[in-house]
C-alpha cells in the first residue's frame, strides 16, 4: 500500500468511496454532496488537503484533512473500499494523516464520527485520539467529536487546573458518554503490561494500579457530591487532598482487571444515578469547596470526566515510558 496525493482525476474516487459508506449507515447530508462533488474548492483552496490509499494499482481508500483555524485541522472523510476492509487500509490512512498533518506543522487534529461507526473509533483510539465535548458538528449523524494533540502540552498538575463550564445541560448525553468508557479505557491501555510494570512507581510516584484504585477510591465522593447538588446544599463534601486512602489501599497487591472491575461497578452506580436526575435538579448549584465556585451536576460530570483523563493520560505516559505498545 502507499499514499497518493489528490489530483483531479481522483475526484470520482473520492466521491463513490465515501458516497458508499454514507448511504451504507446514514444518509448524504448537503455538507456531504458540498464536499465530495467538488473538493478542490471546498477542500484544497480552503487550505485542506486529500490522499488516497493505493493497493494493487487501485485506489482503495481515501482521507482528508480539512482546514479548520490555524494549527487546527478536521480528520475528515476517511472511507475504504468494503471489498478491501480487513487489510489494515484503515490504520494506513489514519497514520499517514496524522503524519501529513504533523508535516503541515498542525497543533491538533479533530474528528467527528458516529458511536455505530465502532472499528473506525477502536482505530481512532489506538492512535491517541480522545472524547471532547461535542460542538462545531456540521452533520446531524455526528455525536462524538475526538482530538489528538499533536505538539506536546505543557504538563499542569491537577490542582492547577482552572474551569470554564461555559455550556449547556445538552451536553449529558456526551458526558454520560465519557464517564462510562473510562472503565474499558484503562483495560486498554493495560492490556498486555506484565505485572511487575504495572507495579512500578515512576519516580516514587503511583503505580498504574494505584492510579486507577485512585479513581475507585473516588467514586463514592463524585456520588455524595452529585446527591448534594441535587438537595441544594450550600456546599459540597470536601475531598483528602493529601489521598492518605489512596497511599494505604496497597492496590499493587491485586490485579489490575480486579481494581478495574471494582472501579467499574461504582462507576455504573454513578451512571444510575446520574440518570434518574430531572430537568429541575440539572438547574441546581452548589459549591465546589476547593474552586469556590458553583458547580451544576453537569459541570460536576465535566470535572469528572477530566480527572478520569487527566489519569487516563498519565497511565498512557507510564506505558509509553516503559515502551510497551
Amino acid at each position: 500500500m502507499r499514499i497518493v496525493k489528490y489530483t483531479p482525476e481522483y475526484q470520482r474516487h473520492f466521491e463513490q468511496l465515501n458516497r458508499a459508506w454514507v448511504e451504507k449507515y446514514f444518509e448524504m447530508e448537503p455538507m456531504d454532496e458540498a464536499l465530495l462533488s467538488n473538493p478542490e474548492d471546498n477542500i484544497i483552496k480552503n487550505g485542506g488537503q486529500i490522499y488516497f490509499v493505493e493497493h494493487q494499482n487501485q485506489i482503495i481508500g481515501t482521507v482528508a484533512l480539512l482546514f479548520v483555524s490555524n494549527g487546527v485541522y478536521e480528520m475528515a472523510k476517511m472511507a475504504v473500499d468494503e471489498a478491501f476492509q480487513g487489510i489494515g487500509a484503515g490504520k494506513f490512512l489514519c497514520k499517514a494523516a496524522i503524519e501529513k498533518a504533523k508535516q503541515i506543522n498542525a497543533d491538533k487534529l479533530i474528528l467527528f464520527t458516529n458511536s455505530r461507526l465502532k472499528t473506525a473509533i477502536e482505530i481512532y483510539h489506538k492512535f491517541g485520539f480522545k472524547d471532547v465535548l461535542l460542538n462545531g458538528q456540521k452533520y446531524s449523524r455526528a455525536d462524538t467529536k475526538m482530538e489528538l494533540l499533536l505538539k506536546p502540552q505543557p504538563v499542569i498538575k491537577w490542582f492547577d487546573r482552572q474551569f470554564d463550564f461555559n455550556f449547556g445541560i445538552e451536553q449529558f448525553p456526551d458526558l454520560l458518554k465519557r464517564l462510562e468508557k473510562t472503565a474499558a479505557q484503562i483495560l486498554e491501555i493495560t492490556n498486555g503490561i506484565p505485572e511487575q510494570d504495572l507495579n512500578l512507581k515512576p519516580t516514587g510516584k503511583w503505580s498504574i494500579k494505584e492510579h486507577t484504585g485512585h479513581l475507585w477510591i473516588l467514586e463514592p465522593l463524585w456520588q455524595k457530591r452529585f446527591l448534594e447538588i441535587k438537595e441544594n446544599k450550600v456546599e459540597m463534601s470536601p475531598a483528602d487532598l493529601n489521598n492518605s486512602a489512596t497511599d494505604n489501599a496497597s492496590f499493587n497487591q491485586y490485579n489490575i482487571e480486579k481494581i478495574a472491575n471494582d472501579f467499574q461497578q461504582e462507576r455504573k452506580h454513578t451512571i444510575r444515578l446520574l440518570e434518574s436526575f430531572n430537568k429541575k435538579d440539572l438547574s441546581n448549584s452548589v459549591y465546589h469547596p476547593r474552586l469556590n465556585q458553583p458547580m451544576r451536576i453537569i459541570d460536576l460530570m465535566y470535572f469528572v470526566a477530566e480527572h478520569d483523563e487527566h489519569h487516563l493520560n498519565t497511565l498512557l505516559k507510564i506505558r509509553n515510558n516503559q515502551a510497551h505498545f
